[in-house]
């Protein structure tokens, strides 16, 4: 248990529980490996607890199109995902699935059920919680909305590297990048040919050498 107070403490939505409530917490969490690819949750499941991203990264994954996946949200280390289905009860409204190596906090549904009913201000807090992953995710639908596809591809691509300082390679495959900008492969292989045809970037397998840096950000 104290591990996990050690990581959660610095978690500024875990500090702002009810103490007791904070202490329940550690007390009930499980920590969970993921492997790339596993699944935390399928959409259309029933609601089981509340994760938090320790390491790596989970992605939530709609399907607003048969057989074309959409990130609605990349929770990386620190983000908290699952608190919609605890507060209305319904099904989970998308699949998260971890994208490499991942760990995550799970708190089980029943010991927030129980918590709950201990301490009914609990809710607030969730919903608070909610409120900011919705904002999260109306930012990202905005992009996909507004913006070109060509500022689409560089806005990711610039994100990405800025990840990792002084980083010129992202490593990524068409498959992965397509359901990140929310479009067909093949109209991102045209998009990608444009940009390496520009002088911007260059292409190899699974891997994006970003050339001029400048250029990618002017399109954004």
């Amino acid at each position: 248990m104290l591990g996990v107070v050690r990581l959660l403490e610095v978690d500024p939505w875990f500090a702002g529980l009810p103490p007791g409530c904070r202490g329940w917490f550690a007390a009930a969490a499980r920590k969970e490996k993921l492997v790339d690819g596993q699944c935390v949750y399928r959409a259309g499941d029933p609601p089981s607890g509340l994760f938090r991203v320790l390491s790596g990264e989970v992605r939530l994954v709609s399907y607003p199109e048969t057989g074309r996946p959409l990130i609605n949200l990349a929770a990386r280390t620190g983000c908290w995902f699952g608190e919609l289905s605890i507060l209305d009860g319904g099904p989970r409204p998308h699949d998260a699935i971890a994208a490499g190596r991942s760990l995550v906090l799970h708190i089980p549904l029943a010991d927030i059920q129980a918590m709950g009913r201990a301490n009914p201000a609990l809710y607030q807090h969730i919903a608070l919680l909610a409120c900011q992953q919705h904002r999260a995710t109306i930012d990202h639908i905005g992009l996909m909305l507004l913006r070109s596809p060509p500022a689409r591809l560089a806005h990711v691509l610039l994100r990405m590297a800025g990840e990792a300082p002084c980083q010129q390679l992202v490593r990524i495959n068409r498959e992965e990048l397509a359901c990140r900008i929310g479009m067909p492969r093949d109209r991102l292989s045209r998009l990608l040919e444009m940009a390496e045809q520009g002088g911007l970037i260059r292409t190899v397998h699974g891997r994006i050498e970003i050339l001029n840096f400048e250029g990618l950000s002017s399109l954004t």
